[in-house]
């Protein structure tokens, strides 16, 4: 399996202006409207997703530690399910609490309006 430093044809611990050159030079070399040969593009493709994987250093990151096998790709939903896999930083108390206090408002400002309502009427009516 052709690993994106393999695309590029830099190592694993090229810097990014080293991964920005070697980027440039092959997107050159294969860009379909530069180059006439069917599999270009592909390649220019290939080419276009190793460079935008490696010179983010988050998903440059994630990409090194899914190549040395020490977690689950970015698209495996069920990493989290799985010993040391990272729970969401979410805590299900937070946000229950957000809800809950949000419902409790909405039932004060309509018990509220409905309260105005009625003693507008109370003083309309004489009572």
């Amino acid at each position: 399996m052709e690993t994106h430093y393999d695309i590029l044809g830099v190592s694993p611990d090229a810097a990014p202006d080293e991964i920005r050159a070697a980027y440039r030079k092959l997107a050159k070399q294969y860009h379909p409207d530069m180059n006439p040969d069917p599999d270009a593009g592909e390649r220019f493709i290939a080419i276009q997703q190793a460079y935008e994987t490696l010179i983010d250093p988050d998903a440059r990151a994630r990409y090194d530690l899914a190549l040395r096998g020490g977690g689950a790709g970015a698209h495996d939903p069920f990493a989290w399910y799985r010993p040391g896999g990272q729970a969401p930083e979410t805590r299900i108390g937070v946000v229950l609490l957000v809800f809950l206090g949000s419902i409790l408002i909405v039932v004060m400002l309509a018990l509220s309006f409905f309260l105005r309502a009625v003693s507008g009427i109370r003083r309309q009516q004489g009572f």
